[in-house]
C-alpha cells in the first residue's frame, strides 16, 4: 500500500477517535436530540456506538484498504452522491467512509429519520483536514445543480426510478451516471440447535432495532418447530426487551395478522409489538418472524425463492458458513455478527470502495 494512502487512513482514524471519545460534546447532543425527538431509542444508538468503537479501528481500516487495492489519488475531485436511509442510527456511515477513503468529495443526502449523528464526524473529518469536501443536507433541492459522477442509494426496488427522477430534475444526476442501488431489506437465519448462545444471537438478530435493518432477520430455518421452543424462545425476548425497550411500535394491522393466522390455525407467538409465525411467505411486513422446520434443502429453496430483497444468510458456525456460502452463492456471515458486521461488510453482495474505483477511476 502506498505511503500517502497509509497516512490518509491514519489521518481519518485519527478523526474517528477523537469523534468517539466520551468528551465529544458535539456527538452528546446530536445522541440526546435524537433520543428527545424520539428518532431512535437510546439503547439502539449506545449498541451502535460501541459496536463502531470496536470496528472502525485503524487496523480494521487498513485491512478494508488492502482487501480493495485502495488509491486516493484515483478519485479526486470525483463527486459522490449519497442518498442515506434512515432506518437505524448511523445506517450511512458506512457509505460515508467508503467515499472519504477514496479521496472522493461526498454529497449526502441525509435522512430526516437521522439527521444528527451523521454529521457529527463530518465536523470531525473536516477539523482533521481530511481530503476531499463534504456538503451534506436533508434537503436534496440543497445540491441542484451540483453534478454527481456516481450516486450511493439504500431503498425498495420500487423507488429508483423515482429517485432518478428527481436527481435528474435538480440536475445532479441523470439515468446514465453510475449508481449502486441497495434493495435488500431481509435476511435468514439457519439454526440446527437451540442453546442458550444460539437463542441469545438469534434474539439480537431479529429484536434489534425492531428488526428494521436488511441485516435483521426475517425467516428462521430450524429442525424443530416453532412450538418446540415457543415459550423457551419468548423468555429470551422478554428479557431483551427489558434491556431495550422496542422504540418503534406496530399499527394496527399486525393484530389483524395475528387474528387471521389463528382463524386459519397457524401455528404462532403473538408478543404484542412483534408477531412470531410458522408459515412462509416472502417478508414484506415489519415486526414479524416467520419461522420454517426444515433442512438445508428447504434454505435452498427459500434462498433461491425470495433471493432479491435477501442480504445475508447467517449460520451459527465458520464450518457451516463456509460451507452455505459455496452452495447458496449469496453472502454470509455468523448469527453472532448479524447487528455487528465488520466494516467491510458487501450491502447487496457488493463492495462499496471496490464500485466506486472501477466505476470511476
Amino acid at each position: 500500500m502506498l505511503f500517502e494512502t497509509q497516512e490518509h487512513i491514519k489521518n481519518i482514524s485519527g478523526a474517528i477517535e477523537a469523534w468517539l471519545q466520551p468528551d465529544n460534546l458535539s456527538l452528546k447532543k446530536a445522541i440526546d436530540q435524537t433520543v428527545e425527538e424520539k428518532l431512535f431509542g437510546l439503547e439502539d444508538i449506545k449498541y451502535q456506538i460501541r459496536h463502531l468503537k470496536h470496528s472502525l479501528s485503524e487496523e480494521n481500516l487498513m485491512k478494508w484498504a488492502e482487501m480493495t487495492n485502495l488509491g486516493i489519488t484515483r478519485l479526486k475531485d470525483i463527486n459522490v452522491m449519497c442518498l442515506h436511509a434512515g432506518n437505524l442510527p448511523l445506517v450511512g456511515l458506512q457509505d460515508l467512509l467508503a467515499v472519504v477513503l477514496t479521496g472522493a468529495n461526498y454529497m449526502g443526502k441525509l435522512s430526516r429519520k437521522d439527521p444528527y449523528l451523521l454529521p457529527t464526524l463530518i465536523e470531525k473529518l473536516d477539523d482533521h483536514n481530511i481530503s476531499g469536501d463534504r456538503h451534506y443536507s436533508t434537503d436534496l433541492t440543497y445540491f441542484s445543480n451540483k453534478k454527481a459522477d456516481a450516486v450511493l442509494f439504500a431503498g425498495s426496488e420500487g423507488s429508483v426510478e423515482s429517485v432518478i427522477s428527481n436527481l435528474n430534475n435538480l440536475n445532479i444526476a441523470d439515468f446514465e451516471t453510475p449508481r449502486l442501488m441497495r434493495t435488500a431489506y431481509f435476511s435468514i437465519a439457519f439454526l440446527h440447535d437451540h442453546k442458550k448462545e444460539t437463542m441469545e444471537d438469534l434474539t439480537e438478530a431479529v429484536f434489534r432495532y425492531a428488526g428494521t435493518g436488511c441485516r435483521s432477520v426475517a425467516i428462521v430455518v430450524a429442525p424443530f418447530k416453532l412450538k418446540s421452543q415457543k415459550c423457551h424462545f419468548t423468555d429470551y425476548v422478554e428479557a431483551f426487551w427489558l434491556k431495550n425497550p422496542q422504540h418503534e411500535k406496530p399499527d394496527q394491522s399486525l393484530f389483524y395478522r395475528f387474528a387471521t393466522n389463528k382463524a386459519l390455525e397457524i401455528d404462532q407467538a403473538w408478543l404484542n409489538n412483534f408477531l412470531i409465525e410458522e408459515r412462509l411467505s416472502k417478508p414484506t411486513d415489519k415486526f414479524v418472524l416467520q419461522w420454517v422446520q426444515g433442512d438445508e434443502d428447504t434454505l435452498n429453496d427459500i434462498v433461491f425463492e425470495f433471493r432479491s430483497g435477501l442480504q445475508t444468510v447467517y449460520a451459527t458456525s465458520e464450518s457451516q458458513m463456509e460451507e452455505l456460502k459455496k452452495e447458496l452463492e449469496t453472502e454470509t456471515d455468523l448469527l453472532s455478527k448479524a447487528q455487528t458486521p465488520d466494516i467491510w461488510w458487501k450491502p447487496d453482495g457488493v463492495d462499496t470502495i471496490t464500485w466506486l474505483q472501477k466505476e470511476l477511476s
